[in-house]
């Protein structure tokens, strides 16, 4: 099996049908990675399909010794922002989310009540997700649902280390508080 900087290297020598492999490889992880930034599934393969493009013209700027993932998600995300701003939409987690809370083990119990209780629970983190910044919702993207390191985040974003740290711990502690307040006013009633 060849690294990506191998095929990188072999679609600049002219195999051009090598790049299938690069898109064989990122394209499902670079459409979750859209559509949890834009919560639209076929708009998310409209803009992957532009990022590979994208990536296809700027290879000869690719230095093999990068990292070649890092320099597909700068371009996804990059791309992803300029859709954004472009349709002037307010950026959320996909809807997605429940499902991957389940796959994870949060699985609703066998008791009906607790299955209720469980989906209002992600109904909340849902909507204090939605309340994050866009940056801070980024970090959170690429770290948990893509399991990217802080340096492999600086490398997408651009963003110091210790920005992404301040992030997603501000991240964190705005979704404890938005979480605690809804639960406490769904007790209160």
């Amino acid at each position: 099996m060849l690294s990506d900087d191998e095929v990188v290297c072999a679609v600049l020598e002219g195999t051009s049908r090598d790049f299938e492999v690069l898109i064989s490889r990122y394209g499902k992880k670079i459409i979750n990675f859209i559509n949890r930034m834009i919560l639209d599934p076929d708009e998310a393969q409209s803009i992957a399909q532009d990022v590979f493009l994208r990536v296809y013209e700027n290879l000869p700027y690719y230095k093999p010794e990068n990292n070649f993932s890092a320099f597909l998600f700068k371009i996804a995300r990059n791309q992803t922002l300029n859709w954004i701003k472009k349709n002037k939409r307010i950026v959320f987690f996909s809807r997605m989310l429940g499902k991957d809370f389940q796959r994870r083990g949060f699985t609703a119990g066998e008791n009906p009540e607790q299955g209720v209780e469980d989906r209002q629970r992600q109904d909340i983190l849902t909507a204090g997700l939605k309340s994050l910044t866009e940056d801070q919702r980024l970090a959170l993207i690429l770290k948990v649902y893509l399991d990217f390191s802080y340096h492999q985040i600086a490398e997408i974003t651009g963003w110091s280390e210790s920005k992404i740290e301040t992030l997603i711990s501000r991240a964190k502690t705005s979704l404890k508080k938005y979480i605690f307040l809804q639960e406490n006013q769904t007790a209160d009633c």
